[in-house]
């Protein structure tokens, strides 16, 4: 048996360290980067003549003032992409960024093909905000449901606290690194909900075993013998998803490389948030119940 409780406050001090760090570097960058779902803007599907590399794309909108992100869309023959950007400007229509956007490219590639254009006003962008809060939200609220359901009040409490760390962590994450948060990087932090609970849960499922079979045990060194006999269990797992998370990392660009990036981030997290979040939750809320 590995004595993990020990080190809790030494954990929980890097969790405080971390997230200081964190919030501090995203305050003098100016805050969150919020990406075109969430405050407006343009995106446009677009065609080439022939093979046209997104990063010279990239150069010639960046040349007119225009921060845009160019994404290969569909199969790689076609020469078709995804070029998006915010509003050229506080206040403007996106259908004047639009248009703007439309003659930069046209200008530099006079035989392009505009095959889709999309825009996304400011109040639009709001209401996606603010959903996508409320969405939150209602995850965290129907998974503190289910957990008082199929276990007990503390095992919720200690999950509930473990997902709110390692949201909090992804989200700081995001301003910390500069990476932009637009729809699937809330799709990102989601998942991460999820794998934290999933992954807390069988150790708390551990637990009511161990409760029988150590009846005579604290219940401070029953935890300390359930992470322990799950820790094979939890490293195998975190190592096969973080693979696959850091492969599309590397092969991926743009969106998909920043939603690597932030669950990369968020697996970690959760991981370490089961061992040194949850479980000493669960134990002080155990103690004060016992006292």
């Amino acid at each position: 048996m590995i004595d993990f409780l020990k080190y809790r406050w030494i954990a929980i001090g890097f969790s405080l360290i971390v997230i200081t760090l964190f919030s501090v570097t995203t305050y003098l960058k100016g805050g969150f980067t919020w990406g075109i779902d969430f405050i407006g803007g343009v995106k446009l599907t677009v065609q080439f003549e022939g093979p046209t590399d997104p990063g010279d794309v990239r150069k010639t909108l960046d040349k007119n003032g225009i921060k845009a992100d160019v994404q290969l869309y569909g199969r790689g023959e076609l020469h078709e992409f995804v070029v998006s950007s915010k509003l050229l400007e506080r206040g403007e229509s996106s259908e004047k960024s639009s248009d703007t956007i439309k003659a930069v490219l046209s200008a530099a590639y006079p035989k392009i093909k505009i095959l889709a254009t999309e825009t996304v006003g400011p109040a639009v962008g709001d209401f996606l905000k603010k959903s996508a809060v409320k969405l939150m939200l209602i995850a965290l609220l129907l998974m503190a449901l289910y957990l008082v359901f199929r276990f007990e009040l503390k095992y919720s409490v200690g999950v509930m606290v473990a997902v709110v760390h390692d949201v909090l962590m992804a989200f700081l994450f995001c301003g910390f690194m500069g990476v932009e948060i637009n729809v699937p990087i809330v799709a990102a932090i989601l998942t991460i909900f999820g794998y934290s609970v999933n992954d807390t849960i069988v150790i708390f499922d551990r637990v009511r075993e161990n409760l029988n079979i150590h009846a005579k045990s604290a219940f401070g060194q029953i935890l300390n013998i359930s992470v322990t006999q799950t820790l094979t269990r939890t490293f195998i797992t975190s190592l096969t998803v973080l693979f696959c998370v850091l492969s599309l990392y590397i092969i991926g660009e743009g969106t998909i490389s920043d939603f690597a990036l932030v669950m990369f981030a968020g697996l970690i997290s959760g991981t370490y948030s089961t061992i040194y979040i949850a479980a000493p939750v669960v134990l002080w809320w155990h103690k004060a119940r016992s006292e």
